[in-house]
Formats: C-alpha cells, sequence, structure tokens
C-alpha cells in the first residue's frame, strides 16, 4: 500500500512538468513578415518585385528581418545548404492556392512551408527562369494545378536535395543541340 501511495504521489508531482514539455512543443511559429517594396533576394541581390512566381521568407531565430527569397526553389535551397542558419523559426512561402495567376501571386498569402503541397517538375518556370516548386496550402487545388500543368505534388519533407539543388535540366526545343 505504501510503495503505491508513493507512486501515486511521484505521478501527480511529475505530470505538471509533462504538461509544461508539451506546451513548450506546441508553440505556435511566429506570423509570417509583410512583403515590403525593399524586399532583396538573399542570393540573387534583386528587388523581390522585379520576378514574377512564388517566393519565400524564413525567420531566423533571433533576427528581427526575414531572410527573402526570389523564389521557392532558393526557399528549400536555404533549407539544405550547410552554410546557412538553422535555427529557424518558421517557413512561409506564397501560397498558390489563392493565386488567380500563379505567375502573379498574391504577395500577402503566405502558407508554412513544412505544412504545404508543392507541385515539382510542371511545365511552368518561376520568376527567375527556373524549374520551380509551385506551394498549395490545400492539396485538392495542388491536384487540380498539376492535372492542369503536370508535375508531382511532393511535401516539404519528401522534396529532397537532388530535385532543389540539381533539378533537372530544361528539355530542350526541337533542332536545338
Amino acid at each position: 500500500m505504501r510503495t503505491l501511495r508513493t507512486l501515486l504521489l511521484a505521478a501527480a508531482l511529475l505530470a505538471p512538468l509533462a504538461a509544461c514539455k508539451q506546451e513548450k512543443a506546441e508553440v505556435a511559429p511566429p506570423p509570417p513578415a509583410t512583403l515590403t517594396a525593399d524586399a532583396i533576394g538573399h542570393y540573387c541581390g534583386m528587388n523581390l518585385a522585379d520576378h514574377a512566381g512564388p517566393k519565400g521568407q524564413i525567420l531566423v531565430k533571433g533576427q528581427e528581418r526575414p531572410i527573402w527569397l526570389s523564389s521557392v526553389r532558393d526557399t528549400f535551397a536555404f533549407t539544405m545548404l550547410p552554410e546557412e542558419p538553422k535555427e529557424i523559426g518558421a517557413i512561409y512561402v506564397t501560397d498558390i492556392a489563392k493565386a488567380k495567376d500563379p505567375a502573379a501571386p498574391d504577395m500577402t498569402a503566405w502558407v508554412e512551408a513544412r505544412k504545404a503541397w508543392y507541385v515539382l517538375g510542371s511545365r511552368l518556370r518561376g520568376g527567375m527562369g527556373e524549374a520551380e516548386p509551385y506551394p498549395f496550402s490545400d492539396k485538392a487545388a495542388a491536384e487540380r494545378f498539376a492535372a492542369a500543368n503536370g508535375g508531382t505534388i511532393l511535401r516539404f519533407a519528401d522534396v529532397h536535395e537532388d530535385r532543389i539543388l540539381t533539378p533537372p535540366a530544361a528539355t530542350m526545343a526541337e533542332g536545338e543541340h
């Protein structure tokens, strides 16, 4: 009886600690920053407004300003390159599910990148003229886009370095060598 009482007392004392640990794990990421006219792409050094297509932003812990990326491909690359910071608070990409035109998406519609659905290998190119992963907050919207434009639907964790850092070469037009 005494052992049972000791076990119950220990469980009662440890329960709040377990709940506290669970609360820390469920902290919401910081909200996306507002894209401003002076936002400059991290890799290209150019104004984001000069490029069509979806964009990305990475919020690094301890930094006030987001790291702006001219494309979703660059956003993925940032997370894959060993020299880039790994203390990431949130990653946001333009939500194409809310865009009338994928080349000119709503720059106020963001989706947390790790929760998005991506269409890779579509016939559309990003603002830098490269193969571009098109992000969607809604899987059905991604499926409709892929049906219309080709491509494969993947989740963030399923997009590997070979699809981003060394994407397939663009198909040559007939007659080119």
